[in-house]
């Protein structure tokens, strides 16, 4: 269209563009009139439960939610702390008794050792006691055989020397007669009433005169003769 207005003068150009303008803007008033809007009904409102917020009250809530969750954390952890140490104590106590079985049961061994020890020292001194008791019976027993070999030797050494055994004729005399280790005589007596004073006096001198008398020569023996011994004699005239 452009070109096709191009071909007139200028002035026919100009009326055209103004019919033309006129043209449309008759179009787009006609456009205009005959638009009818479209009428939106109003629905019906639904009521709207509101709510009054207050500030203040959801800070104090959360605030009192913060201390609650901290008191909770607080307690949470002070009783995770009393779990620790009650468990703590517990497993020392645990090994607190562990330690006393073990030292009872290490003093209960030591107790029954000891007492084994001293009754096996018991038994072995009461066996040594016993070898004892044994070998000097058997040598107390080889003393008065050694002494009993010799009465007759200390008989006739006394009777050799009894110059007056006519003072004990017909009666019979014991005597007791105490020597030393060598058989020397230091003592002599006539036991109980047996013979007259001049009998006890002739059988007392008769003993000093034959010491020192046959004696064991084993110095061991002495102890058990009580370095006494008794002799009767019945002088047969």
């Amino acid at each position: 269209m452009n070109r096709a207005v191009r071909k007139f003068s200028r002035p026919v150009r100009a009326v055209i563009l103004a019919v033309l303008v006129h043209v449309a803007f008759g179009l787009l008033l006609g456009l205009s009139l005959s638009f009818k809007p479209q009428v939106i009904k109003p629905s019906i409102a639904k009521p709207v439960k509101a709510i009054v917020i207050d500030r203040s009250t959801i800070t104090q809530e959360e605030t009192n939610k913060k201390k609650a969750e901290k008191k909770r954390k607080k307690e949470a952890e002070k009783k995770r702390k009393k779990e620790a140490a009650a468990e703590k104590k517990r497993k020392k106590e645990a090994a607190a008794e562990k330690k006393r079985k073990k030292e009872a049961a290490a003093e209960k061994k030591r107790k029954k050792e000891a007492a084994a020890e001293k009754k096996r020292k018991k038994e072995a001194a009461a066996e040594k006691k016993r070898k004892a008791e044994v070998a000097r019976e058997q040598e107390k027993q080889d003393a008065y055989s050694a002494l009993g070999s010799l009465v007759g030797a200390i008989k006739g050494k006394i009777e050799g020397n009894w110059s007056n055994r006519l003072a004990c004729s017909g009666q019979e005399v014991t005597i007791s007669v105490k020597v030393n280790v060598s058989g020397e005589v230091t003592a002599v007596k006539v036991v109980g009433d047996s013979g007259d004073d001049a009998c006890r006096r002739s059988a007392e001198n008769a003993v000093y005169k034959a010491s020192p008398l046959p004696f064991p020569d084993n110095p061991r023996f002495f102890k058990w003769l009580d370095q006494e011994f008794q002799i009767i004699f019945k002088p047969d005239i």
